[in-house]
């Protein structure tokens, strides 16, 4: 009986306190083969031993994960005749922190013990495990050798190593309405010669279980790839079975080809058709889809300074000045959409529209409130710690938390509205978890999604921002010293350099720590420049920079 092994990838670099752990030292397993430097190391693992022990075999298949030349050609030496026939490789990855340790039933059934730094499934999808994992095998003699008769499917690979073999792509799928790209990271070898056929595989296959309720999708549930895609120059004509037509219609080709388009682009593809097997002339190019949107923003910070809400930069402000708004309430944070902005007082929370009157949403607010591009408010009220408030013009839905998720110390919304940021704190440890936001037909959000986690920060956080549509930047302070840590969702963290200042908020742009900013206790202005935090000359004290959705 085959037992998956669990897939699974890895948060490669070091929180303080936290995230993925890297093996220590150098690389010791296997050969490095420098005729391949073009395209990375390549890793080749050691073949079995004459005579080697049950241990040894099972230690040395687990390493030989390295190597996916030939199909895992060394990696199935390990293993019996019929089950090198069986092994599935593509099953999913493990990631690990330290060697494996194995441990013996009987003779011939083992079980290797491996910590498990984060996993991924066959479709590319990370997660992090709460435990670690036990992966099963049992051993038979095959002339005179021992060998793996049954192992777990999948391959277990040290962060080193998945570091250099793996890399993320982006797969996109869309808003409800179809009028925003939603991209999610997807890790896939990045040897691989098929890789174009596996990310369009993993867009038929569909969403990752925790953002699905709150996106759509072009491709079929039961829609197959038939052969190859063909590619001529930057397009790529990508043939499907009826199954697609069938279930959506022929209308869904058009979308289908955008959302290829966007998720191929990392391969170098710039344009898509896609067709169907079998009928002559029914297929759609990605070029004649209308433009979709793909939450960049203003790269210019917007600032309120004394009574003004103005852009830092060169060329007019495309965000209208309520600035004496912002400065008669005493607002320390504002979030803007296209419908008009939420501003935070400290405890209200205030929607603003130009040229009308203030209207106050709350004023039993826990934390800062976030803006949709429609004007849907979403914040939490002190005197209901158990579920999120959603508003609108009066109108009013409640979204029940998650009991982990009731001491909220920042949320944001994704600039596309599917997904909240969410950064939970415990004593001197905080969590930032991502939800799905569900809508009803009408765009009213109704629920949240089971939570996506992100490793834990050894830190109390106070602030978090959406960086671009799919990095998390989260502020935890302590003292006189501000931390600043980088979260890709579906892939690894990253500490920034520390501001070297007290630092009373972060704000996000599009472009990753590029547009990131951070408002300094004296009211400056500061931007990663290199390894550096600088802040903007010839600019006085600000009291906050707003957060353009």
């Amino acid at each position: 009986m085959k037992r998956a092994l669990a897939a699974a990838a890895a948060a490669l670099l070091l929180l303080t306190g936290c995230v993925a752990i890297p093996d220590a030292g150098p690389v010791s397993e296997g050969i490095v083969d420098m005729s391949e430097q073009d395209d990375g190391l390549v890793f080749l693992a050691q073949e079995p031993e004459e005579g080697a022990t049950q241990e040894e075999v099972i230690v040395g298949f687990l390493t030989a994960g390295i190597s996916p030349e030939g199909g895992f050609s060394i990696a199935r030496e390990f293993l019996t005749r019929a089950e090198a026939q069986q092994w599935r490789p593509s099953a999913g990855v493990i990631v690990r922190a330290g060697p494996p340790e194995v441990q013996f039933a009987s003779e011939t059934e083992a079980t290797a013990v491996v910590a498990a730094v984060s996993e991924i499934d066959a479709v590319g999808a990370l997660q992090r495990p709460a435990a670690d994992r036990s992966l099963e095998f049992l051993m038979q003699r095959e002339e005179g050798e021992w060998r793996i008769a049954d192992a777990p499917d999948g391959i277990v690979l040290s962060s080193i190593h998945f570091a250099e073999l793996f890399r993320a792509h982006s797969l996109h799928w869309l808003t409800p309405d179809g009028t925003r790209a939603v991209p999610e990271v997807r890790w896939f070898e990045r040897t691989a010669t098929t890789l174009a056929a596996r990310i369009i595989d993993a867009i038929l296959a569909g969403p990752s279980t925790w953002l699905s309720p709150a996106v759509s999708t072009a491709g079929a549930a039961d829609a197959s790839r038939i052969g190859e895609p063909r590619v001529e120059g930057t397009r790529m004509t990508v043939t499907l079975d009826l199954a697609q037509i069938q279930q959506l219609g022929a209308g869904s080709l058009q979308t289908l080809s955008t959302q290829l388009a966007l998720s191929l682009r990392s391969v170098g593809v710039r344009e898509v058709v896609v067709q169907i097997e079998g009928i002559q002339g029914l297929a759609a190019s990605s070029t004649d889809s209308p433009p979709i949107d793909v939450g960049a923003v203003d790269q210019r910070p917007l600032v309120l300074e004394g009574a003004t809400l103005r852009s830092i930069g060169s060329g007019a402000s495309t965000v209208d000045d309520v600035g004496p708004t912002l400065q008669a309430i005493g607002a320390t944070n504002y979030t803007v959409g296209a419908e008009g902005g939420v501003a935070h007082t400290g405890s209200t929370a205030v929607w603003i529209e130009p040229g009308a009157d203030p209207v106050t949403i709350s004023a039993d607010t826990a934390s800062v409130p976030t803006v949709d591009d429609s004007g849907w408010v979403v914040l939490q009220e002190r005197s209901a710690p158990q579920r999120l408030l959603a508003w609108r013009d009066g109108e009013r839905s409640e979204l029940a938390l998650p009991p982990s998720a009731a001491r909220i110390a920042a949320m944001e919304l994704s600039r596309d509205g599917t997904r909240l940021a969410v950064v939970v704190v415990d004593g001197d440890s905080s969590q930032v978890l991502v939800a799905a936001i569900v809508r009803d037909a009408e765009g009213r959000p109704v629920s949240l999604g089971e939570p996506y986690r992100m490793p834990l920060l050894d830190a109390a956080a106070t602030d978090v921002t959406w960086a671009s549509s799919t990095q998390i930047a989260v502020l935890a302070t302590g003292g006189d010293e501000a931390e600043i840590v980088m979260h890709v969702v579906g892939g690894d963290s990253e500490q920034l350099p520390a501001p070297g200042v007290l630092v009373q908020a972060i704000v996000g742009g599009s472009e990753g720590t590029s547009t990131l900013r951070a408002l300094g206790a004296d009211g400056s202005l500061l931007s990663q420049r290199g390894r550096v935090w600088v802040a903007t000359e010839g600019l006085g004290p600000i009291a906050l920079i707003a957060t353009q959705q």
